[in-house]
């Protein structure tokens, strides 16, 4: 019996001792380590040292990073915070609708006009043909000026045009901005402040203006069909003021697509009047054909409106 009684106290130490928990310092991390963490021999001979082949191989199997946007502060502004803030009309802007609203207020105006003229039917047939005979000898076409009756220039070919819109033109220039758009996207997707600070081109009159006073525009895009705006600092003006400015700094310009078009190859919403150039690397040989091109674009637009 008391043998037996020995044997159990023994059992129940030897577990004890076995769940004992070791302390965690450094002074007993020596003393109370496992027997499988044991140090041994191996331990202390030195790795052979790699090759030139194995670390590159090493190399070579290590997985790309993916490229991830990078995250910066976004500091706070200072002053206060309108619930409903003010949207800033530029000159330019409210140039464009003051035009907008004078030529809608001449338009009712008229149809109110045209409202109280009777209609074709109740006028008889012969007097009908005697004002289109009458109309016909007031006005004749030899009179007209050779600009109104030769004119190239439409709705969608504005008079501000300097080159005719060739097919081989249209596809350079949109195979350039495609290519320079796709190079921006990039530089955003790895650094997006450094893509910021050194953009490849930037979108708009007010931007293509600022680029073009510092000297940083390496070429320019005008669309054919930019809305009618006379006067002082109207879009007409504007447009004049870019084209000088191109030809005092000889920065090449170019009238190749409409405003549609030009979002299309941008892959924006909406229309684009106005395209910088300020950085073509990666697309040299697509910039020189489009500047051979251009020479023979306005060569041709003199030569047919010489006649």
């Amino acid at each position: 019996m008391f043998h037996s009684t020995n044997k159990r106290i023994q059992k129940k130490d030897v577990q004890n001792s076995s769940t004992k928990i070791t302390p965690r310092s450094s002074k007993y991390k020596s003393q109370h380590r496992k027997p499988e963490q044991q140090a041994s021999l191996l331990d202390f001979i030195k790795p052979k040292p790699k090759s030139q082949r194995q670390i590159k191989a090493n190399k070579l199997q290590k997985t790309h990073l993916t490229i991830t946007r990078s995250s910066y502060i976004v500091y706070k502004r200072k002053g206060k915070t309108r619930l409903d803030p003010k949207k800033k009309i530029t000159r330019l802007k409210r140039s464009i609708r003051v035009y907008r609203t004078s030529k809608k207020a001449e338009i009712e105006v008229t149809e109110g006009e045209l409202e109280g003229v009777p209609e074709k039917k109740d006028i008889p047939v012969e007097q009908q043909v005697q004002n289109l005979s009458l109309s016909e000898t007031a006005t004749p076409k030899d009179d007209l000026p050779a600009k109104a009756v030769h004119s190239i220039h439409s709705r969608r070919f504005r008079s501000y045009c300097d080159n005719c819109t060739r097919p081989r033109l249209k596809e350079l220039t949109i195979q350039l901005l495609k290519d320079l758009d796709r190079f921006q996207k990039r530089a955003f997707a790895k650094n997006e402040i450094k893509a910021r600070a050194h953009p490849r081109l930037v979108l708009g009159v007010r931007e293509a203006l600022a680029r073009l006073r510092i000297n940083k525009v390496k070429l320019l895009f005008l669309a054919t069909d930019c809305e009618i705006s006379p006067g002082a600092s109207g879009l007409d003006e504007t447009i004049e003021g870019l084209k000088f400015q191109c030809q005092q700094q000889q920065v090449p310009y170019c009238f190749p697509l409409l405003r549609r078009e030009l979002s299309y190859a941008l892959q924006k919403r909406a229309q684009i009047s106005c395209v910088a150039i300020l950085d073509f690397d990666g697309a040299n040989a697509t910039y020189a054909d489009l500047l051979n091109e251009i020479e023979d674009a306005r060569a041709e637009y003199k030569r047919r409106t010489a006649s």
